[in-house]
C-alpha cells in the first residue's frame, strides 16, 4: 500500500514533453503529458494558485496528475515567470497579465500536432478563480474546472483572518475587531499614491507587497456573469482559505449557462480538495512532518472520497 501511494508520484510511465510559449515578453516552460493509448485525448491547461510555483508544485501536483493521466486526460503544466526555467518574475503580475498568461498557454497546446484543439480546457487552483474566468470571457475552451476559486481578493483576506484566529482561540469580538483595523489599515497602505514603509511591509518583501497592492481589488463577479463554455467550479467544505458557501452561492447565481456549468462542494475536504481530517492547513508550510508523510503514503488516496474521479469523469463527458 505505501508503494501505491509513492508510484502517485511518478510519472515516467507516460509520454512528456517539453513546451515553452511565449507571454508579456517572456518565455515560459513547461512540460506536455499524454496519457497512454488514448486516442485524441483532453487535456487539461494547469492555472497555478498564488505563490512561486513549478510546473509540478514541488510534486505536491503529482497525484492529481497521474489520476488525471489514468483517466485518459494529457496535461500541460508551466513554471510561472521567474520559477524553474520561465523567464520573467511572477511578482511583476497582474490579475490581468495572469490571464493573459494563460489563454497564451492554452493556445500554445491547440497548436500541437499531437493535441486535439477543440479538447483542450482548463483546470486551476484558487487564485486561478480570477484567472480562468476572465480568460473564458474572451475565448472558449472546452472545459473549465476551478479547484476552490476565490471571488473577491478583500472578502478571502477577512475570510483568512477570520479562520487564522479562530484557530488561535480568539473571540468574535478580537476577531471582528481585527478584520475591521486589517480593512481600514489596507485602504490607506494600499492606496496606488502611497509609499509603504518598512512597518508596513510587516513579514512581505517589497515585491510581494507590491503584488498585492497591484491585485487587492480584484473581484471576479463581472468575469463569472460572462464565463463561456462547460464550467465546473468545486470547493471543500472545509476550505479555510476561501469561503466556500459565499463563492459557491455566487458561482450559482452569476453563471450564464447552468445546464452546462456546475457548482459542487465536496463533504470533509480542504481548500485543494484533500481529506480535512489529516491535511487541513492555509498554508503549505504549516503542515507537520507526520502530515507530509501521510500525504507521500497515501498518494491519490489523501484527496476527499470522490473529489478526483467526479473532475475526470466530468471532463470526459464535456469532450465526448
Amino acid at each position: 500500500m505505501f508503494m501505491a501511494g509513492l508510484q502517485d508520484f511518478d510519472i515516467s510511465e507516460f509520454d512528456q514533453t517539453p513546451v515553452s510559449f511565449e507571454s508579456d515578453g517572456h518565455i515560459l516552460s513547461g512540460t506536455l503529458i499524454m496519457p497512454n493509448n488514448a486516442s485524441d485525448p483532453p487535456v487539461a491547461v494547469i492555472v497555478h494558485g498564488d505563490g512561486p510555483q513549478d510546473r509540478f508544485s514541488a510534486d505536491a501536483y503529482l497525484p492529481l496528475f497521474n489520476v488525471l493521466l489514468d483517466a485518459g486526460i494529457g496535461v500541460f503544466s508551466w513554471d510561472k515567470p521567474g520559477i524553474g526555467q520561465s523567464g520573467g518574475n511572477w511578482l511583476d503580475q497582474s490579475m490581468e497579465d495572469r490571464t493573459s498568461e494563460a489563454i497564451a498557454a492554452l493556445q500554445a497546446v491547440q497548436a500541437l500536432p499531437s493535441v486535439p484543439a477543440d479538447k483542450v480546457g482548463f483546470l486551476g487552483f484558487s487564485q486561478a478563480g480570477w484567472v480562468i474566468p476572465a480568460a473564458t470571457t474572451t475565448m472558449t475552451p472546452a472545459f473549465s474546472v476551478l479547484i476552490g476559486p476565490a471571488v473577491n481578493w478583500q472578502r478571502q483576506g477577512a475570510y483568512f483572518t477570520r479562520k487564522r484566529m479562530e484557530a488561535e482561540g480568539a473571540t468574535e469580538a478580537e476577531i471582528a475587531a481585527e478584520i475591521t483595523a486589517n480593512a481600514q489599515r489596507n485602504a490607506i497602505i494600499l492606496a496606488p499614491d502611497y509609499t509603504p514603509t518598512q512597518d508596513d511591509l510587516h513579514s512581505m518583501t517589497p515585491a510581494r507587497f507590491a503584488f498585492v497592492a497591484r491585485n487587492h481589488g480584484a473581484d471576479a463577479k463581472q468575469s463569472i456573469a460572462g464565463m463561456t463554455g462547460p464550467v465546473l467550479a468545486v470547493w471543500g467544505a472545509d476550505d479555510l482559505n476561501v469561503d466556500t458557501q459565499t463563492d459557491a452561492a455566487t458561482y450559482k447565481a452569476m453563471l450564464p449557462d447552468p445546464s452546462r456549468q456546475t457548482v459542487r462542494i465536496i463533504p470533509d475536504a480542504t481548500h485543494g480538495l484533500l481529506r480535512a481530517r489529516y491535511f487541513n492547513y492555509q498554508l503549505a508550510d504549516q503542515w507537520p512532518a507526520y502530515a507530509k508523510a501521510l500525504f507521500l503514503f497515501e498518494g491519490r488516496r489523501a484527496f476527499a472520497p470522490g473529489a478526483l474521479d467526479g473532475i475526470t469523469n466530468w471532463i470526459k463527458a464535456q469532450v465526448q
